[in-house]
């Protein structure tokens, strides 16, 4: 209101309007989470909201009811401490600082010297240096458990709400130190109940419930990029061997052959026998096979090459830059890593390969250049199995080079 030229603040009103806000911040966010995904962590926070309203309203009552400070200035500490638990519950995979015990433990030791100094009506100032003392003390704890988050150096919003908490303490501790710096002697009671430390209090708190709304947002936008992170793998990948899947490969090898101005080779290879692996020895040791084949052919390439499953126990390999000597000499190395498993007793059964290689000539289509590969494999396994042999064109015709024996000699 207006007195004369100067400008006042009728505080109760002020306090009744903060609370109005700070009731409403609470049940627009108990509506969300009743109508929204939310993860664990955010019911504590409607709680906080919740009871610092109830605070502010037990504060509005202390004229009539001077014993109700008492529960208005607990719920108003246990705020930091409330929102620390939400943390906790909503960091609940990560490992966090302290315990719920240190929590309470630090609350009771802030609550309980202001208690005493309430109890005593003769130091009426130690009430309002205790009180804001014990808002520092909470909110730095807050703070400091924030900084600790393992997601608190690439976070921005866990470093504003640190420093929301920080603020937040700052303003009652000014306020309270007021009257040493101003000289006064008699101080009423109620030093920080001014309607700049509630205004203030209460932008702080609901900003704080802004943070947390983000950081519910941002968990998930990042459980939405991991879901489809995963997805994108099961378009992608094949699940057994962990290779792309025939429609992937084709896209790596299309891409990197049409991108390409070297030459490349194409080979085409799978486990000799293989059908006789599952009809007599099972499934479950036919999928070992595949998954030793992968694993090896993956840790005998360079970082650029392109594998995948093409089929049962087909898999298609695309070298770019390469000639098929030195395509001859990769497909040796991996039937030799997979023979040394099997010396070494690791797998059971002797595995072996044969292949099919194709030099990819200028100009040429990934699938003209698999039909090719795979009449080289046919001549492979008519040859004898566990060998390479190259197709390439003359004049129109598909011609077989001299096969190329491969691996150990079998035991």
């Amino acid at each position: 209101m207006f007195a004369g030229d100067s400008f006042t603040v009728h505080f109760p009103t002020v306090l009744m309007l903060s609370v109005l806000v700070m009731g409403s911040a609470a049940a627009l966010m108990s509506f969300f989470g009743a109508n929204q995904r939310v993860y664990r962590g955010y019911g504590w926070w409607v709680a906080a909201m919740w009871l610092a309203a109830a605070g502010g309203a037990l504060q509005w009552l202390r004229p009539v009811w001077p014993g109700a400070v008492v529960g208005a200035n607990l719920l108003v500490l246990a705020w930091p401490v409330l929102v620390v638990t939400g943390l906790r519950r909503f960091y609940n995979r990560d490992r966090l600082p302290a315990s719920v015990a240190v929590d309470l433990l630090t609350l009771s030791l802030c609550y309980l010297p202001w208690l005493a100094a309430w109890a005593s009506p003769a130091f009426q100032l130690g009430r309002s240096i205790t009180f804001a003392t014990a808002l520092l003390a909470l909110h730095s704890y807050a703070a400091w458990f924030i900084a600790r988050l393992e997601d608190f150096g690439g976070s921005r919003t866990l470093k504003a709400l640190a420093l929301v908490m920080i603020a937040q303490a700052l303003v009652p501790l000014l306020a309270a130190a007021q009257p040493l710096i101003t000289g006064a002697i008699a101080v009423p009671g109620h030093t920080l109940l001014t309607p700049w430390v509630v205004l203030s209090t209460m932008v702080a708190m609901l900003f704080t419930v802004h943070l947390c709304l983000v950081l519910t947002h941002e968990r998930t936008e990042r459980d939405l990029r991991e879901t489809q992170r995963q997805l994108r793998i099961l378009a992608d990948i094949d699940m057994l061997t962990q290779v792309p899947n025939r429609r992937h490969f084709e896209e790596l090898a299309g891409a990197a052959i049409g991108g390409a101005a070297a030459r490349a080779v194409l080979m085409l290879f799978d486990i000799d026998h293989f059908k006789r692996i599952n009809d007599s020895l099972g499934h479950a040791l036919g999928d070992e096979a595949l998954r030793l084949v992968a694993r090896c052919t993956r840790e005998t390439l360079r970082t650029h090459d392109v594998l995948g499953r093409v089929g049962g126990d087909e898999f298609m390999l695309l070298l770019p830059g390469t000639n098929v000597d030195e395509a001859l000499l990769v497909a040796d190395r991996v039937t030799t890593r997979i023979d040394e498993e099997h010396r070494s007793g690791r797998i059971p059964l002797h595995l072996s390969l044969s292949f099919g290689v194709v030099d990819v000539t200028a100009g040429e289509t990934l699938e003209s250049a698999q039909h090719r590969a795979d009449l080289a494999l046919y001549e492979a396994k008519r040859q004898g199995r566990r060998r390479a042999v190259q197709a390439h064109q003359r004049n129109g015709n598909t011609v077989f080079a001299e096969s190329r024996p491969l691996g150990l000699e079998p035991l």
